[in-house]
């Protein structure tokens, strides 16, 4: 079943990958300004064919991860999406033009390699076992606070960084995705007419709420620069909160040594740290950080010299 999982899971990896570079093309194509975009923005995204697309190739991924994280642990599933960040780049080098140049190369790497350790050190010491209701209740608890302060935050921060942004979308996707795994295998291990007669309330709404104020972050952030920082936000922050709720509250990690938890936090940190320096590399990443400096302190420092790489049609 694990296998199984695994392959579902680098699926629905294909999908956001896909389905990003999709609904970036259709927050672009609304002119939207940067930073946190506005409800009404949202509902006209919905017109945009192009993001409708994306957000069917992006429903047909969470399906497989759905699907995964039933089968497997969280520790095991989440982690393998950070290989859609390669699936990213090359789709921007043939879709948007994109010039991959050897510092944005060896970043991807380290990104690779951080996720890749994480993904082998916690299969190795993952343990899965029926979520005891108050783990439960303080997951669903955790998600609220947090989507109650991502939503303060996008609400108050005028003119927020692109790496705010899916920093923020990580983590609550994150939430999603441990409460999505506590409702999913509940219903796995009771039955489907039981589990759907029980099932954990506080759960879902915690998933559904931080869904909702994590989608908002993460359509903000594909108007303040490239979509393959915001696969690079999410295929990071994203697994690795993930790992720490699924180790932390659900007790998956409750067999590992200390060399264990020594080398998730060093491919960890790896990991993380190479979404802060592709965001220092990536040409849109800079040209748009040079216009949201512009926009909000009002320097005179001109257009930026790096100018956002071109969106052809896709066939």
């Amino acid at each position: 079943m694990t296998i199984l999982a695994i392959g579902l899971a680098f699926l629905s990896a294909v999908s956001l990958a896909y389905g990003a570079l999709l609904q970036h093309r259709g927050v672009s194509g609304l002119r939207a300004s940067e930073g946190a975009l506005r409800l009404r923005t949202l509902v006209r995204l919905f017109r945009s064919s192009h993001w409708v697309l994306g957000l069917l190739v992006m429903g047909a991924g969470i399906v497989a991860n759905v699907i995964a994280l039933s089968l497997a642990p969280v520790m095991v599933v989440q982690p393998v999406g950070a290989f859609s960040l390669v699936i990213s780049i090359l789709l921007g080098m043939f879709h948007r033009s994109l010039a991959v140049h050897r510092s944005i190369v060896i970043t991807v790497i380290l990104c690779v390699v951080g996720v890749a350790g994480f993904v082998t050190v916690s299969a190795l010491v993952a343990t899965t076992s029926p979520t005891r209701p108050a783990e439960a209740h303080l997951l669903a608890a955790l998600a609220l606070a947090f989507t109650v302060a991502g939503l303060i935050i996008i609400l108050v921060v005028s003119h927020p960084r692109q790496l705010l942004l899916i920093t923020g979308g990580g983590v609550l996707f994150a939430f999603v995705a441990t409460n999505m795994h506590v409702v999913s295998s509940h219903i796995v291990d009771v039955g489907l007419a039981e589990g759907l007669a029980s099932l954990p309330w506080s759960n879902l709404i915690a998933l559904g709420a931080s869904g909702l104020v994590g989608s908002w972050f993460v359509q903000s952030s594909y108007a303040s620069g490239p979509p393959e920082m915001v696969i690079a936000g999410l295929t990071v922050i994203d697994p690795i909160v993930a790992v720490l709720l699924g180790a932390l509250i659900l007790g998956e990690a409750a067999d590992s040594g200390v060399v264990s938890i020594v080398g998730m936090a060093a491919f960890g940190v790896l990991a993380c740290a190479s979404v802060v320096l592709l965001s220092r590399h990536h040409p849109d990443a800079v040209a748009a950080e040079r216009r949201r400096s512009h926009k909000k302190y009002g320097d005179a420092s001109g257009p930026p010299s790096i100018e956002e790489v071109s969106d052809r049609v896709i066939p």
